[in-house]
Formats: C-alpha cells, sequence, structure tokens
C-alpha cells in the first residue's frame, strides 16, 4: 500500500510535539489516531520512543515505515510477549481503512482481534453510542443487551416474525424478538449519528483527567483527550497542516453545534486561523456530521459560529441558525435511520431467498442420500489471535448490564 501521511509539530499546553495527519483523500482512520495516542500520552512515552523518533525526524511518513516501527513496539510490549510480528505487519495496515469493530449499546465492544490491537498498545477504544438505562429502565432492557451487529440481525429476523404474528403464531421466544426489534428500531432512528447525550457524559466521566483514548464514531476513529473535565477531539485534517494554532477540536454536543476548535493551550482559535485552513480545499468536513451533505453554508459549520470574530450577527439571527442547524440535524438523522432500516429490509428479503435455495438443496440431497437426514454439523471456527491466545481471551472488565465501563486508558 502506497500510502505517505504527513506531520505536523503542534504544542500542547507549552509541550512540542509531532503528529501523524491524515491522507487527504481518506476518512478518520483508526491507525492515524492510535498512532497519535502513542505520540501524545506521557505514560507511553518511554514505549513507544522509537515510534517518536520517526514521525519527529520527517516531513512524511510511509506507510511501511509507520507499520514496521508500530510491530517492533508492539512485540516488547509485556502483553504482546507471544504476539506473531507477521501476522502484526499484516493486520496493521487494515487500520487505516476497513477496520471493523462491533460496538455495544451498553458501552462497551465486542471482543475480536481488531479490539485485541488497541489492548496490545495499552490504549483504550470507546464509544459513545449508549443507551441511558436510568431515563428508560424498560427500554433499556431490550436494547441495552444487543450489539449494533445483533441489533441488525434481531430487526431483519423481526420482518419475518411480523407475518407469523398476524397469524398469531409466535411463542414466547419469537414475541421477545419482535419487542426487542421495536426498542431497537426507535432507538437506532433517534441516535443515528451513533452517538447519544448520555454517551457523552459517559465519556466524560470514564476517562480520567489527562488521558487519551481512541474514539469510534460512524466508522471513523478520533484520538481523544480530556482536560480540565472536557473532551476534545485532536485535529488531524490535512487541511489544517499550516495551521499551528488549531490543534484541538471541544466536544460539547451531539450534533456538533456546539463544538469549536481550540489552540493547543485550549483556547478558542481566531476566525482568521481557522478560515485560511478551509480555504486549502473545497470543503472541510464535519468529524460528526453527515458526509453525504455539503458544507455548503446551510448546514453544520465546522465550529464557525462560536468562533470570536471582529463582527457578530445579530442575536437573533444566531437563534435561527442555531434552530437550522437542530432541524438540519433532525432530517440528516432521518435520513440515515430510512437508510438502515432499508438495508434491513433488503437483508430481510435476500435471507428469505436463501432459506427457499437451501430448502430446495435440503430436497434433493435427501433424494439422492435415500431419505437419510444429512447430520453435518457447524463447526466452531478458531479466531487467529495476536498473542496466541492470550489477547483474545483477555478478561474483559465490561459487563453488559453494568452502567459504567472501565478500560485501559493511558
Amino acid at each position: 500500500m502506497n500510502v505517505n501521511f504527513e506531520t505536523k509539530e503542534i504544542s500542547v499546553n507549552g509541550s512540542s510535539h509531532y503528529i501523524l495527519l491524515q491522507t487527504n483523500d481518506e476518512e478518520p482512520s483508526a491507525l492515524v489516531a492510535l498512532t497519535n495516542v502513542l505520540l501524545l500520552s506521557p505514560s507511553l512515552s518511554s514505549f513507544a520512543r522509537n515510534l517518536i523518533n520517526l514521525v519527529g525526524s520527517k516531513r512524511s511518513v510511509a506507510m511501511y515505515e509507520l507499520v514496521e516501527t508500530l510491530a517492533n513496539i508492539g512485540i516488547q510490549n509485556p502483553n504482546g510477549i507471544n504476539t506473531n510480528i507477521n501476522q502484526l505487519l499484516q493486520i496493521l495496515p487494515q487500520l487505516q481503512n476497513g477496520l471493523m469493530v462491533n460496538p455495544e449499546f451498553n458501552g462497551s465492544f465486542e471482543d475480536s482481534v481488531e479490539i485485541s490491537i488497541f489492548r496490545l498498545y495499552s490504549t483504550g477504544i470507546v464509544h459513545g453510542w449508549i443507551f441511558d438505562s436510568a431515563r428508560d429502565p424498560v427500554a433499556s432492557e431490550h436494547v441495552s443487551k444487543y450489539s449494533y451487529q445483533e441489533a441488525q440481525r434481531i430487526i431483519v429476523q423481526s420482518y419475518d416474525l411480523m407475518k407469523l404474528e398476524q397469524q398469531q403464531r409466535l411463542d414466547a421466544e419469537q414475541r421477545e424478538i419482535v419487542e426487542d426489534a421495536t426498542y431497537l428500531k426507535s432507538f437506532l432512528a433517534r441516535s443515528a449519528s451513533q452517538f447519544t447525550e448520555y454517551g457523552l457524559e459517559h465519556l466524560k466521566e470514564l476517562l480520567v483527567e489527562r488521558s487519551f483514548a481512541v474514539l469510534y464514531r460512524n466508522e471513523h476513529f478520533y484520538t481523544l483527550y480530556k482536560n480540565n473535565g472536557e473532551l476534545y477531539t485532536l485535529v488531524s485534517d490535512y487541511a489544517h497542516k499550516l495551521n499551528s494554532d488549531v490543534v484541538w477540536k471541544s466536544l460539547k454536543s451531539v450534533n456538533g453545534s456546539q463544538d469549536t476548535y481550540q489552540t493547543g493551550s485550549f483556547i478558542p482559535a481566531t476566525a482568521s486561523n481557522v478560515t485560511s485552513a478551509q480555504n486549502l480545499t473545497a470543503e472541510v468536513s464535519n468529524p460528526f456530521g453527515d458526509d453525504d451533505h455539503p458544507n455548503d453554508g446551510t448546514a453544520y459549520d465546522g465550529g464557525m459560529s462560536h468562533l470570536p470574530q471582529s463582527s457578530a450577527p445579530p442575536a437573533g439571527q444566531m437563534e435561527d441558525d442555531e434552530e437550522l442547524a437542530r432541524m438540519l440535524q433532525e432530517e440528516e438523522d432521518r435520513v440515515a435511520a430510512d437508510r438502515m432500516q432499508g438495508i434491513a429490509l433488503m437483508q430481510a428479503s435476500h435471507q428469505q431467498q436463501q432459506k427457499k435455495t437451501e430448502q430446495k438443496k435440503s430436497k434433493r440431497k435427501s433424494f439422492f442420500l435415500g431419505g437419510k437426514k444429512n447430520k453435518n454439523s457447524n463447526e466452531n471456527v478458531e479466531n487467529s489471535t495476536l498473542e496466541g491466545g492470550n489477547i483474545n481471551n483477555a478478561i474483559r472488565e465490561n459487563k453488559k448490564h453494568k452502567k459504567k465501563k472501565s478500560c485501559i486508558i493511558m
């Protein structure tokens, strides 16, 4: 993979650091987010010394250099005693694009080889797609026990079961699936941005002061930091390469309407600095917005409305803008929810077609076998792990019915 990452020097509370920038044509990736945690976290500086030296000595870093350095420091971590470096060299490039993780609506993730990568580097991965169980305990029983992928499966199953429901032929387990699907569809429609107000507050409580983690949202990954009780994401957009004053973006709202660009000292950046960065590209994406809607001035403005300016708009106009932003976000959420429901319907149709095909094959097979049943059973496929089983078998501290989850955050 012929990919090069530009570097940028930033100052965080007076301390100089070099970070990686996202490539100009890629969405925020797990590889860049994880690397920047290792570059910035004081508690990981000795562990990541070779990585810090590599990024600090170059204007751009090639993918192969980055992967080799990460692999070498990974096997030196006590967590990676049994790590297979060849396997690591194959997996790490996948963090740049196509990394699949499965968030659970209680605040944790389904354990997987992908999640084990973050444990290998002593870095926490978090998300804010969490159901508020205290606000609605009844609905929580139907939602919080599921992951996103499980929710999709349940919703697909419910479409088949609804036909039986009309004929009053559902058993107790099937009725539970239909009921769960109803609550799940409602939750997904109301949280199409994959972030909730409760999830935001949960993250504030979860991260300790001045700690780093990788934030997952909408299949994107961000370097997350907590400072003075507030959350910030590292601005690693290529468009801000030349702006040393633009370092952080506050994370204060679910729809991004209250988020602002900040300097390395966590002071709001000036409008001129941010404007010059936006002029570098035709469009600067809102990390928590809908990429299907261009930033044409009618949608979310990337935090510009909250930056200090020489002439502020009238109060009435600001209120109208905020109301417009809320309406646009609601519309984006509705479109996203409709998209997810459409996908679920297509999956249900495909599943029905597969069942019919399998039934036909089964009839043919029973005929050739003289009516005997085929006793072949599904075999469990053992997932490969980076530590010969140690990583995948690590004790998961996040329990599905706990309101707060613990994770390693350095």
